[in-house]
C-alpha cells in the first residue's frame, strides 16, 4: 500500500509539472548550425559582445583592470558554446526548410556581403545607440529640478 501512495504521489507531482520542451533532433540541430555558421553568428556575437565592453567597463570602474582582457578572450574562446545554446532555439523556433532556406540566402551573394559587414554593422550601430542614450540621458538629467 505505500508502494502506492509513493507512486500516487509521484504521478500527482509529475503532472503537476510543466512539460518541458523536448530537445529537437540531430538533423533540426544540424540545419540551424548550418544557418548560424552561414550567417556569421559567432562574428556578429563577438563584435557585439566587444562593442559593449567599454560601456560596461566605465560602468563597473571597481572591476580590476586586467580582468577584462581575460573576459574578452573567454568570449572568443567559448563563442562555440553560446552557438550551441542559441542552436537549439533557432531549432525550436524554425522548421527545417526555414533554416535551409536562411543558409541559402547567407550563402547567396546579398547574404554575404550582409554577413561580411555585419560585425562593423554591430559595432557601429552600437556606438551609434551609445551616443543617443548619452544624449538622452543628459536631456533628462538637465531637465531634473536642482
Amino acid at each position: 500500500m505505500r508502494g502506492l501512495k509513493t507512486w500516487g504521489l509521484l504521478a500527482a507531482i509529475a503532472s503537476a509539472t510543466p512539460a518541458v520542451a523536448q530537445a529537437p533532433d540531430a538533423a533540426h540541430l544540424a540545419a540551424a548550425h548550418r544557418a548560424l555558421d552561414a550567417s556569421g553568428t559567432i562574428a556578429t556575437m563577438i563584435a557585439a559582445m566587444r562593442a559593449n565592453l567599454p560601456a560596461q567597463r566605465a560602468a563597473m570602474p571597481q572591476v580590476p583592470a586586467e580582468f577584462w582582457p581575460r573576459f574578452e578572450a573567454q568570449i572568443i574562446r567559448r563563442a562555440p558554446e553560446l552557438v550551441d545554446s542559441i542552436a537549439v532555439l533557432y531549432a525550436r523556433k524554425f522548421s527545417v526548410a526555414e533554416l535551409d532556406a536562411m543558409t541559402a540566402f547567407y550563402n547567396s551573394v546579398v547574404g554575404k556581403r550582409l554577413r561580411d559587414l555585419q560585425p562593423e554593422l554591430v559595432t557601429e550601430s552600437s556606438q551609434i545607440g551609445q551616443r543617443w542614450g548619452a544624449r538622452i540621458g543628459a536631456a533628462v538629467g538637465s531637465a531634473l529640478p536642482q
